[in-house]
């Protein structure tokens, strides 16, 4: 049975059960009249009752009682002495064509209910099974368009429905045709099912849509006449109303959770910001402020002025470069940041990189490691150079200043990878799963400045390139991050003949 079958009263046109308890009976009694002498009248009342019963079973009761009047009838006129005669002068054969009438009424009576309630435990277990699916559908789905897509494709497969609408409740006042306000407000009022006619046989029916919350729409659907033309498929559609109106609810919750979350989410980070900035910048720019001041005053040297610029450029810098860190996340959650890919020699990439370390951090020492042919990869350079810097920045940060940054450059398995290694105290193992996260950071973060972003944005610059940033604990002690970027099939250039 298909789903079309579930709710719709498909009642069998009644004329054929009756043509079939007539000539059926017709037949059977002239095939077996010939043979009277032979069979015994018990046997045949007994033939007559089993087409009862078959009647019962294929067309209802109505057909049934009238096969079992007409085989009373066929019993007595064609096989009670005197045959072709209703003048029954024995008693004992009028009793057995009574017995006979009672029989087949009683078995036909009984098999049609019989039949009627297989029929309704049927129409039952798949109507729940319907609603089953339905309800299962519906827990997948979060949003109200997503609800209403949902609800529309089981009432179109299940009712076979021309219409299905979904209003909401700011949509009432504009429900235009074969709806109306006011049939959408009666319905409201009255809390029920309310139709009204549409054409060829059709009605427009509406139900609201209500839940432990209140009212979640009104649900509009046309159906035709006969899928409305009993209370089990009344009822029926209003189960599947009201397994909407949950669904709908339920939306609406994920909808205002889904909100709250995300003003909680912005309301840590303004909170996350402000107190990096606070701690971070704050005090570097109380420092410049301090040593300004003194070179202004003149109250130092030429030798220890020049340090004291370089001091004020370096925290400058750094400063500089925690705005931009910011500005950079800010870009990257909104999608902002487009990769400029091109052909690039990890080589020159990463000694422009060591260049503007060493530059910031004269006295660390950077252990460079190259493997022999690197591939040239497929890469947004100035975003990379940002990889690296923040990977060498958060290296020197915690590593002791008498420990080498280690960095290794090799090819395996088809991807370049860049090691950057330190021996600072590692990462704590309750913080390993969270210090890629915005805001994240390790330990001393009294002593450190920084606002935690620099992993962060590493690992979102390499994924957008598609490839890889992982944190690997340093065997010894210490921290390794490794960038894995794919190689790929680097252009061919052919060179022109002269």
């Amino acid at each position: 049975m298909e789903a079309a079958e579930l709710v719709r009263t498909t009642r069998e046109k009644p004329i054929l059960g009756y043509l079939w308890a007539f000539f059926g009976t017709t037949l059977g009694s002239l095939l077996l009249s010939p043979f009277r002498a032979e069979i015994d009248l018990s046997n045949i009342a007994l033939l007559y009752v089993l087409a009862v019963v078959v009647t019962a079973v294929s067309f209802g009761r109505g057909a049934a009682v009238a096969m079992a009047l007409y085989s009373a009838f066929c019993f007595a006129y064609v096989f009670v002495p005197p045959h072709f005669s209703l003048a029954i002068t024995e008693v004992q054969y009028l009793l057995a064509a009574l017995i006979m009438l009672l029989v087949a009424l009683i078995v036909g009576h009984l098999t049609s209910r019989i039949k009627a309630q297989a029929d309704e435990s049927q129409r039952r277990s798949q109507s729940s099974r319907a609603l089953y699916l339905l309800a299962r559908e519906l827990a997948g789905v979060q949003t109200p368009a997503e609800v209403q897509g949902a609800a529309r494709a089981f009432l179109e497969q299940s009712l076979q429905a021309r219409l299905v609408h979904l209003f909401k409740p700011d949509e009432f006042k504009d429900v235009v045709s074969p709806a109306n306000p006011a049939l959408i407000y009666q319905c409201l009022e009255r809390r029920r099912l309310l139709t009204r006619p549409t054409s060829d046989g059709c009605f427009y029916a509406v139900l609201p849509l209500v839940a432990a919350s209140g009212v979640q729409g009104v649900l509009g659907v046309e159906v035709k006449a006969a899928t409305l033309g009993s209370q089990d498929a009344v009822e029926h559609l209003e189960t599947v109303a009201s397994v909407i109106a949950v669904a709908l609810e339920r939306s609406t919750y994920v909808a205002i959770a889904q909100e709250t979350e995300v003003k909680h989410a912005a309301e840590a980070l303004r909170s996350s910001i402000l107190s990096a900035l606070s701690h971070d910048l704050r005090t570097p720019l109380t420092a410049l402020v301090g040593m300004a001041d003194t070179v202004v005053l003149g109250k130092v040297g030429p030798e220890k002025q020049q340090r004291m610029l370089e001091a004020i450029r370096a925290q400058a810098m750094s400063i500089s470069r925690q705005m931009t860190n910011l500005l950079d996340m800010a870009r990257l959650n909104a999608g902002k940041l487009p990769l400029n890919t091109a052909w690039q020699p990890i080589e020159e990439v990463l000694g422009a990189t060591l260049q503007q370390v060493r530059l910031q951090w004269k006295t660390r020492s950077l252990n460079l490691q190259l493997a022999d042919g690197l591939p040239p990869v497929n890469i947004d350079a100035v975003l990379i150079e940002r990889v690296l810097w923040n990977l060498l920045e958060n290296a020197i940060k915690y590593a002791p200043e008498d420990e080498a940054i280690e960095i290794g450059v090799k090819q395996a398995d088809g991807q370049l990878e860049i090691a950057i290694c330190d021996r600072g105290p590692g990462i704590p193992p309750e913080l390993v799963g969270r210090i890629f996260e915005t805001f994240q950071r390790g330990r001393l973060e009294s002593e450190i400045t920084g606002v935690g972003l620099g992993l962060s944005i590493a690992r979102t610059i390499v994924e957008a390139h598609g490839g890889k940033l992982d944190y690997l604990p340093r065997h010894g002690g210490g921290s390794c991050f490794k960038v894995s970027l794919a190689i790929g099939q680097p252009p061919v250039f052919e060179t022109l003949e002269a």
